[in-house]
């Protein structure tokens, strides 16, 4: 059964196209116009509810959207990629807790940055721009990967957003940061990832 991305260029889901690329293994990468009239389509919401993308589908199985759901599948689909710990690892409570991050507080905060918004951090479930940056920080001390020299699907969505967001300014270019997005962007599949994005963005 073949794998589908439903996919457009310069777009979020570039970080699931790097997560397949990552990932090794056949898929098909189907591309879908977010701007044409009509979009989203009724049969692309059996794919993604919300008609964004990225979406995903296995074969004769159910359509899906959500960047960490579609990063979560595919890691556990092949564990012997190691991009995410087995259910049993005592680590994978943290792994998913880190999986979740970016979509859970790092795009709040983002968003909290670009507008200037001042959240009640004790109200708010992603706390604040701050406390999540310290966090973050933290975490990825002492590195190489937040999971010492084991790269999981967690490293390429906490890289693929502090990469969007230091490019936008919506992150700071802390050392931490600048370092980690650059070691997890040397990586061949966010350079095959990168020339895809590239021809695909060249189509008309």
């Amino acid at each position: 059964m073949t794998m589908k991305l439903y996919y457009c260029p310069q777009t979020r889901a570039f970080t699931s196209l790097w997560m397949m690329e990552e990932a090794g293994q056949p898929y098909e990468l189907v591309r879908v116009d977010i701007r044409a009239p009509g979009h989203p389509s009724d049969d692309y919401k059996k794919i993604n509810p919300m008609g964004k993308v990225a979406g995903f589908k296995d074969g004769d199985g159910i359509g899906f959207g959500e960047t960490a759901a579609i990063l979560l599948y595919v890691a556990d689909k092949f564990p012997q990629t190691k991009l995410s710990p087995p259910p049993a690892d005592p680590r994978r409570g943290r792994f998913l807790q880190w999986l979740m991050f970016s979509p859970s507080t790092i795009e709040p905060v983002m968003m909290e940055k670009r507008t200037g918004a001042a959240p009640n951090s004790f109200s708010a479930g992603w706390g604040d721009y701050e406390r999540a940056m310290a966090a973050l920080e933290q975490a990825l001390k002492p590195g190489p990967y937040l999971f010492g020299n084991d790269f999981t699907a967690a490293d390429l969505f906490i890289g693929s957003s502090l990469g969007f967001g230091m490019r936008f300014g919506m992150v700071d270019k802390r050392p931490g940061f600048v370092e980690f997005a650059e070691r997890c962007a040397a990586r061949p599949s966010f350079k095959r990832a990168t020339e895809i994005e590239a021809r695909e963005a060249a189509k008309k």
